[in-house]
């Protein structure tokens, strides 16, 4: 506790607008940490000593303030708590605010704010540990009038052209994006180090506005394998504040295509972490914004998310009809063999696309076709993509386990162990953590116990 203060009434009156007990309120704080990865084990008497009028740390009245605004469906601001008008180290420095359709951006100073953060040994966990915040959540349209905002701040066409700086971002971009195949932890510091050294100073340079859009659109994409990195990492609130950066570079660069990729994953990390509402508007918000000539490839990742949102909902008619359609623009994906593309991008959106259908059968109750699915996906993904299989080998296990198949179910688990193996990742870490659990009911399976054991190895496994 930071200090003893008066009587705080103030969260006593918020207290009594949610119609919470004591004992509420301290559930609600700590599964809110949990769903930005702290492990917190405050209870009724911790909540008497705030009324009394003892102050949390700065995190944890940050997530006070969460608790309360999803709990009220309006934002709940710091000073409102009743604890101080604002806590001395949350992220408030960065300059966005607002949703992103209803004013200027200003992509670059954000990014380059964020990065210095993420940079800085002193003030990173700004950055890490941020609060994933239903009040980002609200749903970005996009800006039709982002061009015009922005044109007036671009570089004069007299400038250079900027091609090498264009082909090595791209470069880079790919080369993240494959880095990410090894989990959220791989790679991520160069990733943060790259974009706050080299790619900030380039969107500062003079160069001539056409290389600058295309610059923009690089680095709005390099910032959404970050933002995945993070999610990955389980650090939902730097997550959600790059995911936010890539937005505004996206908007900036007048890119309807990388605005509604990233309005998908953003919407993928709201459905992970139990948002489905929004999660499905954030889907819709994602189809809607896609350019009429999108690449069949992206309108099918829009188009899948988008039925697993649905599924999530209920709304049975609506994700098979969405899935069918996604399934005809993936037909209509060219064959690397005819095009000479990269077989691992396509081979990687296919399993993707198996994936998220495996997900959305299973949402929907049909258990033999999401295994069926989930096989494919396994199937079709690329020999160095351990997180996407691992990912797929676990959602596996799990329905194969449901379905009472425990050998299966352990072979599954073995796979995913195969995997990890590879990774750095909060996400398989978590997974693993749930798989001892959930594995030590059957332990008098002589196939499980054999599993047990080598999950215990790679628990303890540095």
């Amino acid at each position: 506790m930071a200090g003893r203060r008066a009587a705080n009434d103030s969260l006593r009156m918020l207290l009594s607008t949610a119609g919470w007990t004591y004992e509420a309120l301290a559930r609600s704080v700590n599964a809110l940490g949990a769903e930005n990865g702290m492990r917190l084990c405050y209870d009724r008497t911790s909540v008497a000593h705030w009324l009394a009028g003892s102050v949390p740390r700065p995190r944890t009245r940050e997530l006070i303030a969460e608790a309360f605004t999803r709990r009220l469906r309006r934002p709940v601001a710091l000073a409102e708590l009743g604890m101080g008008d604002s806590a001395p180290d949350v992220l408030s420095d960065v300059p966005y605010g607002g949703a992103i359709a209803e004013r200027k951006t200003h992509a670059v100073a954000y990014l380059a704010a964020l990065c210095g953060m993420d940079v800085d040994p002193a003030r990173q966990r700004l950055v890490h540990q941020s609060v994933y915040s239903v009040r980002g959540l609200d749903v970005p349209v996009w800006p039709e009038s982002s061009q015009d905002c922005c044109s007036a701040r671009r570089p004069t066409a007299n400038g250079p052209t900027g091609a090498e700086d264009f082909e090595s971002l791209r470069a880079a971009v790919d080369f993240f994006h494959r880095a990410g195949d090894f989990g959220g932890r791989h790679a991520r510091s160069a990733l943060v180090s790259y974009l706050h050294d080299d790619v900030v100073p380039r969107l500062h340079a003079e160069s001539r506005e056409s290389t600058h859009l295309r610059l923009l659109t690089e680095a709005a994409r390099l910032v959404h394998v970050l933002a995945r990195m993070y999610v990955d990492d389980v650090k939902n609130g730097a997550a959600q504040q790059y995911h936010r950066a890539a937005l505004l570079l996206a908007a900036e660069a007048s890119d309807r295509t990388t605005y509604a990729v990233v309005l998908r994953s953003m919407s993928a990390h709201a459905l992970d972490l139990g948002h489905h509402r929004v999660a499905l508007r954030l889907s819709e918000a994602a189809v809607g914004t896609a350019p009429a000539d999108a690449p069949p490839e992206v309108r099918a990742s829009l188009l899948s998310q988008l039925a697993l949102t649905q599924a999530t909902m209920g709304d049975r008619c609506r994700a098979t009809a969405s899935l069918a359609t996604a399934e005809r623009h993936q037909h209509q994906v060219p064959a690397p063999a005819t095009t000479g593309h990269d077989p691992q991008v396509f081979r990687s959106s296919w399993a993707c696309l198996a994936f998220r259908k495996g997900r959305t059968l299973a949402a929907l109750g049909d258990r033999a076709a999401a295994i069926a699915a989930l096989r494919l996906s396994v199937e079709y993904c690329p020999a160095t993509a351990y997180l996407s299989r691992a990912l797929a080998h676990a959602e596996l296990a799990r329905l194969l386990l449901g379905c009472g198949r425990l050998e299966e179910s352990c072979a599954a688990c073995h796979r995913f162990l195969d995997d990890h193996l590879h990774l750095r990742s909060g996400r398989a870490d978590r997974i693993l953590a749930e798989l001892r659990g959930g594995l030590r009911v059957h332990a008098a399976h002589p196939p499980v116990r054999a599993l047990l054991r080598r999950v215990e190895k790679a628990v303890e496994r540095p």
